[in-house]
């Protein structure tokens, strides 16, 4: 009997048949070394369409995708680029694209997942088709719950099938905070009016109760009135996963969690989002689930089989995991360096090893009434710690001593509940890193920080309007990362305040900088920065007399007199402009070079650039990057070039424009392109450049252009009408 039950649960899987179309949408970001395995998983079990969005990938993931798309395998968008007035969350401008696709809202069934879930079936031989014949009546929602899974103490990764690897998760019968209730929803399109990221939205006709509706949860029981307009989660007493369930693989392996910190989400504006509290709350190791086990060997054959259809895609699989193990072990010497108990956290086995042991711990002393009515564990709040045995205990610092303080305290002894602040990069690098020479200075709305890494190059950086506006204590100057990874000595003005530099206290501290002989100390000095931070960087070149500077997309000043056309940036027209360096356009003479890169079709940026006169001033023109032009550089990955090549000084203007055609292929340059076509009003151009993106390659682009352009693409149709 026991043979015959492991046989049945090791049976390999079939295929499902029929004509139903069952979607997912998704949203990635550097899921390269993953992403085969869970699309072969999904096809396996009886999905028949993927429509992937993918943001700002460096892995190769994008190629992949790329790849799968033209093979008819997937529908992929780029979705790196923010339009005007879309979100700047990159998982609801997806879900908003996808909600006007006729591959999503023509399907019979949708499930909006992430890259690191995987769709479970606990019913028959674990297909979609197994799911729905156990599914009695009309059902228009299927609320499947999470099931966490947590590292299970591995802490290095492997190339190897997660759903192999990964075998420790959150308990079937309890939950140990809040956030593990959550749930992805399978539904009918037709019924839904927005997508989200547990559940969609109804239509005011469900809402109102007009239209009848019908959502069961992975228990199988009905949660319709629960899920009517509400809730992302399942009610305390429905655990459990009868039907089905989320496998989430959130945390996967430690260096795989160090690498999620660094890259950010897909599905996240917030990039300081996967952190250890994060860790804390999602890395559940309580219990035991193989139930992927009959999954494994199916899943390697299918992607032998994709491989096949498409041979490409093993290469590029190979490239995206060597890309990863080289940035995996790159992070992990700067943060044995930088953070040795964050470190010791992750790696030390012992540390790991206690923190699963308590995790059972708690599960065995449950009581079975409390699982039972679904408790939450008391002490597993989000981002609480668990403590690290004695022995691999971080080193107690010192307390602080106020100047002058006597052996003996005078003062209260009672602890400092003030909110401890990370260190930024800059100030990590001064305290544990090779170059310990530099200053901080504060200005009030400004502030400058110097690392001196030698007397070759000094970079001197000027944050940008997003920086001033995103104002964490922690966060380290604009390039900062880049510059520090040259081995440049850097020089970074911080903005604070959306002001372009206007402070009487911030030009005082950089005179004194330069009539101390600070800018001379090196044998060259570029100045750079994008649109505000461009302003300073050319504003200010006066104070080092023959720097160069790189400016990409700058105000040459926001003085009304100087430039009554400028209707932008009311923070910084508001600003005071009587005083020094108020005309950025008059104190680049000083520099040798000025590199100016803009885009010639945003009136305003050329209108700036046109101030700027003189041998010393070269003009490149980024077509199509909008202003923008610093950030569609670094989706070309062409910025680090350009800006090594002008620190270098070996950068030129035939140069430039021989890099700049490497940019023509990406996504950001088509769509503008297509914008400036879509400006003329023409549809008959604009239906020939759909056939030419066809032609190049690019159906996905092509694909949105009735997305984006609805009112030309409905002009094209009159008239073909006609």
């Amino acid at each position: 009997m026991a043979d015959d039950a492991r046989a049945q649960r090791t049976a390999p899987p079939v295929r499902p048949t029929g004509n139903a179309i069952r979607t997912i949408v998704t949203t990635v970001k550097n899921e390269g070394p993953f992403l085969l395995e869970w699309l072969a998983y999904h096809r396996l079990i009886g999905f028949n369409r993927f429509v992937v969005f993918s943001n700002d990938c460096t892995d190769g993931t994008h190629e992949i995708l790329q790849a799968l798309d033209a093979a008819g395998l997937v529908h992929h968008f780029d979705n790196s680029e923010i339009p005007e007035g879309r979100s700047k969350d990159p998982q609801r401008r997806a879900y908003g694209t996808a909600l006007h696709l006729s591959e999503v809202m023509e399907s019979d069934w949708v499930l909006v997942v992430d890259g690191d879930e995987f769709f479970k079936v606990n019913a028959g031989d674990g297909t979609l088709d197994a799911m729905f014949d156990e599914i009695h009546g009309p059902v228009d929602m299927i609320a499947a719950r999470w099931r966490v899974f947590g590292s299970g103490g591995i802490l290095q990764y492997k190339d190897r099938l997660q759903i192999d690897q990964f075998r420790r998760a959150e308990p079937s019968t309890a939950f140990s905070n809040m956030a593990m209730l959550g749930v992805k929803s399978m539904f009918r399109p037709g019924k839904v009016v927005q997508l989200s990221v547990h559940r969609p939205l109804f239509t005011p006709a469900v809402l109102s109760g007009e239209e009848p509706v019908r959502v069961i949860a992975s228990d199988g029981s009905d949660q319709t009135e629960h899920f009517r307009s509400k809730n992302w989660g399942v009610p305390r007493k429905h655990l459990g996963y009868d039907l089905c369930q989320i496998n989430h693989y959130m945390i996967r392996s430690n260096e795989v969690f160090l690498m999620k910190r660094w890259r950010g989400t897909a599905n996240s504006a917030k990039a300081d989002r996967i952190n250890f509290e994060y860790y804390d709350t999602f890395n559940a190791n309580h219990a035991c689930d193989d139930g992927m086990e009959p999954w494994v060997k199916p899943v390697m054959a299918e992607i032998k089989r994709l491989y096949a259809e498409v041979p490409s895609t093993k290469k590029l699989h190979q490239g995206a995991v060597a890309a990863y193990r080289k940035q995996i072990d790159d992070l992990k010497d700067r943060l044995c360096v930088e953070a040795p108990d964050e470190y010791r956290r992750l790696f030390d086995a012992d540390v790991v090893r206690a923190e699963i042991a308590d995790q059972e711990a708690w599960l065995a002393g449950l009581p079975s009434s409390r699982r039972a009515a679904g408790e939450p564990r008391p002490e597993a709040k989000a981002g609480a710690r668990r403590a690290l045995k004695p022995a691999q205990a971080p080193p107690t610092p010192s307390p602080r001593r106020a100047a002058g303080a006597d052996e003996e305290s005078l003062g209260d002894d009672s602890p400092d509940d003030t909110a401890v602040d990370a260190a930024p990069g800059w100030l990590s690098d001064l305290r544990r890193g090779p170059h310990q020479r530099g200053f901080y200075q504060s200005f009030g709305d400004y502030g400058l920080h110097h690392v001196d890494r030698g007397a070759e190059h000094l970079v001197v950086s000027f944050d940008n309007l997003s920086s001033a506006r995103d104002n964490p204590v922690d966060r380290d100057s604009w390039g900062y990362g880049f510059i520090r990874k040259n081995g440049w000595s850097h020089l970074g003005v911080l903005a604070y305040q959306p002001t372009w530099f206007r402070d009487e206290e911030l030009f005082a501290g950089l005179r004194r900088l330069a009539d101390d002989g600070f800018f001379s100390r090196y044998r060259s000095v570029t100045m750079i920065g994008t649109s505000m931070g461009a302003y300073g960087a050319t504003a200010f070149a006066s104070l080092a007399p023959g720097c160069s500077v790189v400016a990409f997309s700058p105000q040459s000043t926001l003085k009304k007199s100087l430039v009554p056309w400028e209707s932008r940036y009311s923070s910084g027209r508001k600003a005071d402009w009587t005083g020094p360096f108020a005309d950025a356009a008059a104190e680049a003479h000083a520099a040798s070079k000025v590199w100016l890169v803009y885009d010639p079709a945003v009136e305003e940026d050329r209108l700036h650039a046109a101030r700027y006169t003189g041998d010393n001033i070269m003009r490149l023109h980024a077509r199509y990057a909008d202003h923008k032009t610093a950030l569609f550089l670094r989706r070309a990955d062409l910025l680090s070039t350009v800006v090594r090549e002008a620190v270098a000084g070996t950068l030129t203007v035939p140069r430039f424009y021989s890099l700049y055609r490497r940019g023509r292929a990406l996504p950001w340059y088509l769509n503008g392109v297509a914008h400036r076509i879509a400006a003329s009003r023409r549809p008959e151009r604009l239906h020939s450049y759909e056939g030419i993106l066809n032609d190049l390659g690019r159906p996905q682009v092509a694909r949105s252009l009735a997305v984006r352009f609805p009112e030309i693409m409905r002009l094209k149709a009159e008239a073909n009408a006609g």
